[in-house]
């Protein structure tokens, strides 16, 4: 018999991402009242829920609890260069519905076969995109459609932190490119439509008192729009503090948008630039967007605001950019950001 009522879980991969984030933001949204399944080579402890150690296992216990494979949400937080692999085994065991943790793929050719395995099966893959279900963004949004500032011309986005020690322990990223400006770009993407053409692009070095790390110290990215608009990306790792701002720049203001910079307080903010009024607002991006998945899979609202096709255009620029960043052996210092 099947159950009906909220959409069981399936959580493939229980690492950071899959236990840390997606779970807690399952947590968070039914209070621990759905089924999640957790699906690991490793033995865990699943708060509210249950280990299987492979997909074989999730399907088994799914159908012990009365429900299909095809009703399940299948949250894929396994390493980048496993989600092919994963993906197809997936669909091959009847799964239709899906929340990608990002980035989608370790390649561009990687995400490109993501994009026509989607289309050929029909298969719902929604791809991690924070900052899009931002409140923060959402609220910019707002202001900018009032005609506050008047018309859109340029878009500053910052996401800067220290990252020395993480940097020295973790081999996870080749540069900066790889760490803040993923996020930035789907951002971009998002405000600003899409790229016509990568117009600069450098990258530096991250210092450290017993020497330096290459191409780990931050990263700037300057785009065109097909709209005319331009769009700076910055990444700072060296930097003393921590900040995620967005300047949208109109012909009449500046809008300026603050995003929570850690899960110790999340609260944003949206000012224009010169007035002492500000809107705060609670934003948990990473929650809101599960949530807003959820509810498109179960028919009461559309899809959260990015998709496959916008991720691997991202990523294209991306490897545009760092392409052109490294084309010579240089890496320029920093500049103070604007």
């Amino acid at each position: 018999m099947r159950k009906k009522g909220n959409s069981p879980s399936v959580i493939v991969g229980y690492g950071h991402a899959g236990r840390d984030l997606h779970h807690r933001a399952l947590r968070d949204i039914t209070g621990g009242r759905s089924t999640v399944i957790a699906v690991d080579p490793r033995p865990a402890e699943v708060a509210g829920g249950e280990w299987v150690p492979d997909v074989r296992g999730a399907v088994t216990a799914l159908w012990a609890a009365g429900h299909r494979v095809a009703d399940a949400v299948f949250h894929v937080a396994v390493p980048p260069d496993a989600h092919r692999d994963c993906l197809e085994q997936l669909l091959h065991a009847g799964a239709q519905r899906f929340i990608l943790e990002k980035p989608i793929a370790h390649t561009v050719q990687e995400a490109a076969h993501l994009v026509d395995l989607t289309e050929a099966t029909g298969a719902v893959v929604l791809p991690m995109s924070v900052w899009p279900a931002s409140r923060v963004t959402e609220a910019a949004e707002e202001l900018v459609a009032s005609g506050t500032i008047g018309e859109p011309v340029s878009y500053h986005m910052e996401q800067s932190k220290p990252r020395f020690r993480r940097s020295l322990q973790t081999q996870g990223h080749g540069s900066a490119f790889e760490v803040e400006l993923p996020h930035q770009l789907l951002l971009a993407l998002h405000l600003a439509g899409p790229v016509a053409e990568v117009t600069g692009s450098r990258g530096w070095d991250l210092p450290l008192p017993s020497g330096r790390l290459a191409r780990l110290g931050g990263a700037e990215v300057t785009l065109r729009h097909t709209s005319g608009v331009r769009t700076t990306l910055y990444t700072d790792l060296a930097s003393p503090v921590r900040r995620r701002r967005l300047h949208i720049h109109g012909t009449e203001g500046t809008l300026v948008a603050d995003y929570p910079v850690s899960g110790d307080d999340d609260f944003g903010q949206v000012r224009i630039a010169g007035r002492p009024v500000r809107k705060v607002v609670q934003d948990a991006p990473l929650t809101r967007f599960i949530e807003q998945a959820y509810a498109h899979f179960r028919g009461e609202a559309p899809a959260p605001r990015s998709n496959l096709a916008l991720h691997l255009e991202s990523m294209e620029l991306l490897d545009t950019a760092r392409a052109a960043a490294f084309a010579d052996s240089g890496t320029p210092a920093p500049q103070e950001a604007a």
